[in-house]
């Protein structure tokens, strides 16, 4: 049923067809924090449409307590949110025992030097900029879930 509806959305979308879906990453459950709601929606939209399970917070505080609720098995997280940015948020993640080794992806309009080097030293699995192709954006998604071992069953 799922890859007829993935083949049905491939002859629907304007974008082009869905990457398959892997055995190693099919049902990662994947934690997006963004505090802009039509780009929440859409970033859910399309890793749900690409097999994964999708969880969305508006902020740090939020995330917080949705990765209490049950640890995601990568977390993308937008860098300029309010109360707590991504950076702190990162910082925060890698300090903790049960959070230190998720894979956490850094969205961000932020394009200079400074803040990439930031995120990675901070321990960002990776640094992707705003606008980021949809293709991109689930190759990233994929090789971290590899590089980390998440799989589901």
């Amino acid at each position: 049923m799922r890859r007829g509806l993935a083949t049905l959305f491939n002859n629907l979308s304007p974008r082009g067809p869905v990457p398959p879906l892997h055995n190693e990453v099919k049902m990662a459950n994947i934690l997006v924090i963004e505090d802009d709601s039509s780009l929440r929606d859409t970033l859910r939209i399309h890793l749900s449409s690409a097999g994964y399970s999708v969880r969305v917070a508006a902020d740090a505080a939020e995330a917080i307590r949705t990765i209490l609720n049950g640890t995601p098995d990568l977390i993308l997280s937008d860098v300029s949110l309010p109360y707590m940015d991504g950076f702190e948020l990162l910082d925060v993640l890698r300090r903790d025992d049960s959070t230190r080794s998720i894979p956490v992806i850094l969205l961000t309009g932020l394009v200079d030097d400074d803040n990439y080097v930031k995120g990675i030293r901070l321990g960002a699995t990776a640094y992707l900029t705003k606008p980021v192709l949809r293709d991109e954006l689930l190759k990233t998604i994929a090789g971290a879930l590899r590089s980390a071992g998440k799989k589901q069953d």
